[in-house]
Formats: C-alpha cells, structure tokens, sequence
C-alpha cells in the first residue's frame, strides 16, 4: 500500500488526521508553556489540490460545500487552518504551524530530498519550523523527549513497506515510553480489517495507558481490497477528545453525504471508557 501524501491531499483521511491533530493543539495552548510538535514523516506542508490526485473532492471538497460556521465544534480549530484559497491545501507541518503560538516549535521530518525542499520553501520565513532531511523513524528516537516538557507526536507514515503497521506499533510505545508525557498520534489506512486490528491488539497488549483508537470510514471495511477510510491512535489524548469525536465525526461523515456507507468507531484499547 502507497500512501504518498500528494497524491491523497485534502481527501477522508488528511480530515482526520487533520481535524485532531488541530484539536489537540488547541487544547495543549489552553496551558501556557510552550509545545513542541514533531512531525515524523511531515510532506511537502503545503499542496495545489487542482494539481494532485482528485481525492479531495471525496474529503474536504464535500466539507467545503457547507458553510463553515455549519461545521461541528471539533472540526472549528481545522477549519482556522485551510486559509482563504481552499485549493491550496495545508499538510500536517501547516496545519500545526497555523495554530501554534509564538513560543511553540514545530519539529518537522521528510526522507525525500524533493519533498524535504519544498517543505523548507513552505515554512521558509517562520522561525517556529525546523525542517530535517532524513527518516522519521529514527528521528522519533533522536528527538525525544523534548526540553520543552509538553510535546505533541504526529506519526504518519506512507505505508510503502509491508511492515509499517509493526514500525507505526513498534514506535508508538517507544514514543509513549521515551517522553512520558506526550500526546502521541499514529495515523493508518483501513483496508479491510486485518491489519488495522492487528495493531489495536498490538497495542493492547503494549501495557501503555490511556490508548485511543478512532477511525473515520467512508465505506465498510469488511472489504480488503477496497480502501475503507483511516484511523488514528492517540496515546495520552487530552480530556474529552473522545468524546468530541464520537459525537462531532458522525455528523461530519452526514455532511460528507457519507452517513449511509461509512461509520465512526471510537475505542480505549487500554486505560479509559467514554463514560469515564
């Protein structure tokens, strides 16, 4: 499976992953030290929608179609993010810029030396953002934990390989247990329900607390040769995130006209309930 972040820009899955990612920021600023984000495989952080694939039109094209002020409260600080042209489209590395304060840093990590340029010109004259060239798994090891104490991990690999799935299980409990405090976000594809599973076992079994799983499907995933939708786990999600997102991604996928075909799951694999 080739997730290549161009390619899938602005589709169900960079909703997502989007929409949390800026809720949790938002959160983490309700505290004033300051936050370091690290983005382990960041993209080029900024993509002309009408110049990549169409699968936009499937994901933040049918958000567009309503009037922002329409959209649920979890969604509010991701829609502060996509600018005024809605075709240029922000990645992880904006996104987290766009929200961030003055005294936060934004970490950010690309393998390809392309992709890695065209992140440097995109975040070129903020002082926030550093960019490195080189794999992100390794850089979780290298740059953890962080001196600023409150810091927030985006994980989302392109899942090239066969074994991503165990690498995105395998780094989520280092990174849980290197920075005892962080919020960590690991983001996957569902294609049919094997892998996906196998991970949520994985990290039930990883003896990590308080381990979310959310998936936002825009088709049934029962199917493994169909591309169902994505998820996300989040280590450490901040109070109530869950409960934000059992309520407000279920009115997303109606307005996405998807309610009939897709579904929202919400799951502590380890530590909580959502009655908690």
């Amino acid at each position: 499976m080739n997730y290549r972040h161009g390619f899938h820009a602005g589709n169900a899955g960079d909703v997502l992953k989007h929409l949390a990612l800026a809720f949790i920021i938002e959160r983490l600023k309700a505290k004033p030290a300051p936050i370091t984000v690290i983005d382990s495989h960041a993209g080029a952080g900024l993509y002309a929608l009408d110049a990549e694939g169409g699968e936009w039109r499937d994901g933040i094209g049918r958000l567009l179609a309503h009037d922002v002020a329409t959209w649920p409260a979890a969604a509010r600080p991701y829609a502060e993010t996509l600018g005024q042209d809605p075709m240029l489209y922000p990645g992880s590395p904006l996104v987290a810029l766009r929200l961030l304060r003055d005294e936060d840093r934004l970490i950010a990590c690309e393998s390809e030396e392309e992709v890695a340029e065209d992140l440097r010109f995109a975040v070129a004259h903020d002082p926030r953002a550093a960019v490195h060239r080189r794999d992100g798994w390794s850089a979780l090891r290298a740059f953890l934990p962080v001196k600023t104490g409150r810091s927030l991990v985006l994980i989302d690999p392109p899942f090239e390989a066969a074994d991503e799935f165990s690498l995105l299980a395998d780094h989520l409990a280092m990174a849980a247990r290197r920075a005892s405090t962080a919020i960590v976000i690991g983001w996957y594809p569902v294609k049919g329900r094997q892998a996906a599973d196998r991970l949520h076992e994985s990290l039930r079994q990883s003896g990590i607390p308080k381990v979310l799983a959310v998936e936002f499907l825009t088709q049934p995933d029962h199917d493994p040769a169909r591309f169902a939708g994505s998820g996300l786990i989040v280590v450490r999600p901040p109070w109530q995130f869950d409960t934000a997102m059992a309520e407000d991604l279920p009115r997303l996928l109606d307005m996405m006209d998807r309610a009939g075909t897709g579904k929202v799951r919400v799951e502590w694999l380890t530590g909580e309930t959502l009655e908690d």
